[in-house]
């Protein structure tokens, strides 16, 4: 008889962890296997129990309470852990924990979002198609936007299916006359809307999830009342916004600016009519080879007494090729009304011969002593290579790449009504080479006497009050400029670099008095996703369920049987 009972208790645990197992891997409780594990298992357990307390009485004892609440409490854990199963497969809860999902969001759009004044509505459009790869893509987007509800709540998020709900899409389209929605595609579709302006991010095997940077992009589109037109100067060999070319194009460039709702055009002008148009929010000066000439120079000068906005972005000097006879002009103009001075010269660096210099957030990171940010002639507002006192350069903490830089300084004393601001400097290890013609012929510098040892000026910002008024408010308009000595950080190259389009963008925005979009940007960096088979699935889910339970409890029955067998 207590072999009996013995071999039922063991067929019960045999058959219930089989039955358990199945249930795990199967993924479901209705399958007839794991039905019929289970069900044998309990009715095995059960005529254990019977068969158990049928002997405890044939030897006199009669079943005791505690044995009996010991096979009742062993039923009740079993319901238990099956319940808590069911409860798991259908409660639909994730947790990103990747780099990506852990990061917050990029000061720009933080601050855009803060900033919103007036709603903005998200719409998902989401097929739910099965795909693993997909559903991760589209939860990594659900949950970007439950972060960015956090920083306002101008921010309203609905995600649709339109498969199953396609009345929706087509109810949302009679209300948008002339700005439908154009497609879904099967991946999803992101539509932002803000007052009149619509914007619609499609997502595809590609971009499957909305990245950060394409979000504040267009939110920055659908918020933004007007878009500043940024004008161009052409005809001087400048770089062509027009042309790919990785060195030569600046079409990268233009698309940055269009994506943070700048209208980009270019300007050739004329000598009948030497004006900037009135519309020009900045005059951009993007490389130039050829100087400018006396009348275009009068233009830009007028342009800037009334209080217009001038980027310029300068060349190596022994790119300029003046005939004889010919007075400079840009770089005079500059220093007489604005007080910058462009130098002749090229800031050189011994690890690079001159060729690209590296902008730092800390000089130590050379191996240099710190005391320079101390002791440089710009004071101790500056961290590295950055002047942490103005708003274009307040918050870089990343490494900036310039290539044939020239020195930008600014003369002392400045013209009346101007003031001026170093926004980067050399490393101290560089110097400001004077010596071009070795440069050219690829000869080795070394700095000279009288060649101005680093940190030098690359970059400055400058304002002046004009008497151009501003409507009857009683104020005068402010020029501006930013002016650059190296002109490569434009070039689609150039500007892949994110610090090097955050340095553009936010002169730009300090340019059109845009403070709120100073900031710098998010990137596009993403953790990929590891996505798993079935079978994948179902073994983590096995081990993390009973694999380690079932492999500690046998090396218990292990160390048990061996402890039994030599006492």
């Amino acid at each position: 008889m207590n072999r009996f009972r013995r071999a039922l208790g063991f067929l019960s645990v045999a058959l219930l962890l089989a039955g358990f197992n199945l249930l795990v891997l199967k993924e479901t409780l209705f399958t007839a296997p794991v039905y019929l594990a289970l069900g044998a298992g309990a009715l095995c357990g059960i005529a254990w129990c019977l068969a158990a307390m049928a002997g405890k009485i044939e030897e006199g004892k009669g079943p005791t309470l505690q044995g009996i609440n010991t096979a009742v409490g062993v039923f009740i854990f079993l319901g238990i852990c099956i319940t808590l199963y069911a409860f798991a497969k259908r409660w639909d809860v994730a947790w990103d924990l990747t780099q990506e999902g852990r990061r917050q969001l990029a000061p720009q759009t933080a601050q855009v979002l803060e900033g919103l004044k007036t709603p903005v509505e998200v719409t998902c459009f989401f097929v739910f198609a099965g795909d693993d790869r997909v559903y991760t893509a589209q939860q990594k987007t659900r949950r970007f936007l439950e972060l960015c509800q956090r920083y306002t709540d101008k921010l309203a998020v609905e995600f649709i299916d339109p498969q199953k709900d396609p009345g929706k899409l087509e109810a949302m389209n009679a209300l948008r006359a002339g700005a439908e929605i154009k497609s879904v595609t099967g991946v999803g579709t992101v539509v932002i809307r803000g007052g009149s302006k619509q914007r619609e991010i499609p997502l595809s095997d590609v971009l499957s999830r909305l990245e950060e940077r394409e979000f504040t992009n267009a939110l920055i589109n659908v918020s933004q009342s007007a878009s500043p037109k940024i004008y161009f100067l052409t005809g001087h060999n400048e770089r062509d916004l027009l042309n790919k070319d990785p060195k030569e194009g600046g079409s990268d460039f233009q698309l940055w600016l269009e994506k943070e709702s700048y209208t980009v055009e270019r300007l050739l002008i004329p000598y009948t009519s030497p004006v900037i148009p009135a519309d020009c929010a900045v005059l951009a000066i993007n490389g130039y080879e050829k100087d400018l000439l006396p009348h275009e120079t009068d233009a830009v000068d007028q342009y800037m007494l009334g209080g217009g906005h001038l980027l310029v972005l300068v060349n190596p000097h022994f790119i300029l090729n003046p005939t004889e006879n010919v007075v400079e002009q840009l770089r005079p103009w500059l220093q007489g009304r604005l007080g910058v001075v462009v130098g002749t010269d090229i800031v050189a660096s011994p690890a690079t011969n001159g060729l690209k210099i590296l902008l730092l957030p800390d000089f130590n990171d050379q191996g240099v002593l710190g005391q320079y940010a101390a002791n440089s002639p710009q004071g101790p507002e500056f961290r590295g290579s950055f002047n942490t006192g103005h708003p274009i350069t307040r918050g870089f903490d990343s490494t900036l790449v310039l290539s044939l830089a020239r020195t930008v300084a600014l003369s002392d004393p400045l013209p009346e009504n101007v003031t001026g601001t170093v926004l980067l400097r050399s490393t101290p290890d560089t110097w400001a080479e004077t010596n071009l013609a070795a440069l050219q012929n690829e000869q080795k510098l070394n700095p000279d006497p009288g060649d101005a040892k680093g940190p030098n000026p690359v970059a400055v910002a400058v304002s002046m009050t004009t008497k151009t008024p501003v409507a009857d408010t009683g104020r005068f308009r402010d020029a501006r400029a930013v002016v650059v000595g190296d002109a490569d950080l434009a070039s689609n190259e150039g500007i892949d670099s994110a610090s090097n389009a955050n340095f553009l963008l936010n002169s730009m925005a300090w340019l059109t008095e845009s403070e709120d979009l100073i900031a710098i940007r998010p990137t596009g960096k993403e953790d990929p996703a590891i996505v798993l088979t079935q079978g994948e699935q179902r073994a983590i889910a096995w081990v993390s369920a009973l694999g380690t339970a079932q492999a500690a409890a046998l090396a218990g029955a292990l160390m048990y049987l061996r402890r039994r067998r030599y006492q």
